[in-house]
């Protein structure tokens, strides 16, 4: 059997190491770059596993490395949090000329309410729409509306 660092015959017993999370077998010499690792004792009903399964049989407690899951934001991405509220349509010009009311940068802006000063752009442009957090900091950070009921919805004519 070779040692899987250094690639030597390894004469007497296979150390199992943690080098950088993985599993590796070495010899006595590479033992000293990792930490000891148990090996799971094969049962003796089971055979012994071949080495291209070698990595399975140390024991390590289980990783779960999925995300948690999170409801899918709204189809239409316009409506505050209840129905009853959409946002306006001038939502880009308002936040702009708000901004630019109180004498601010993008980038000012997106270090007053902890957003990206590109997202801020984005709003701007009217690339992007807030979604109903943003929106609560740039109204109450800006001191402005951006959501208003469905039958009283401003038009960017009436602005």
């Amino acid at each position: 059997m070779n040692c899987e660092l250094c690639g030597s015959n390894i004469r007497g017993e296979i150390q199992a190491v943690n080098i950088d999370g993985g599993m590796f077998r070495v010899c006595n010499s590479c033992s000293k770059l990792g930490t000891a690792a148990r090996i799971a004792k094969p049962s003796p009903n089971r055979p012994l596993r071949s080495s291209s399964n070698f990595s399975n049989s140390f024991s390590a407690p289980p990783r779960n490395f999925s995300k948690p899951r999170t409801a899918p934001p709204s189809a239409s991405g316009s409506f505050y949090q209840d129905e009853e509220m959409m946002l306006r349509d001038d939502y880009s010009k308002v936040i702009r000329s708000a901004r630019e009311k109180l004498g601010m940068t993008q980038d000012e802006l997106g270090m007053k309410i902890n957003e990206k000063p590109s997202g801020i752009s984005h709003l701007e442009n009217g690339s992007m729409k807030p979604n109903d957090a943003l929106a609560k900091k740039l109204e109450h950070y800006l001191k402005v509306q951006l959501f208003v009921p469905v039958e009283d919805e401003i038009s960017p004519d009436s602005a």
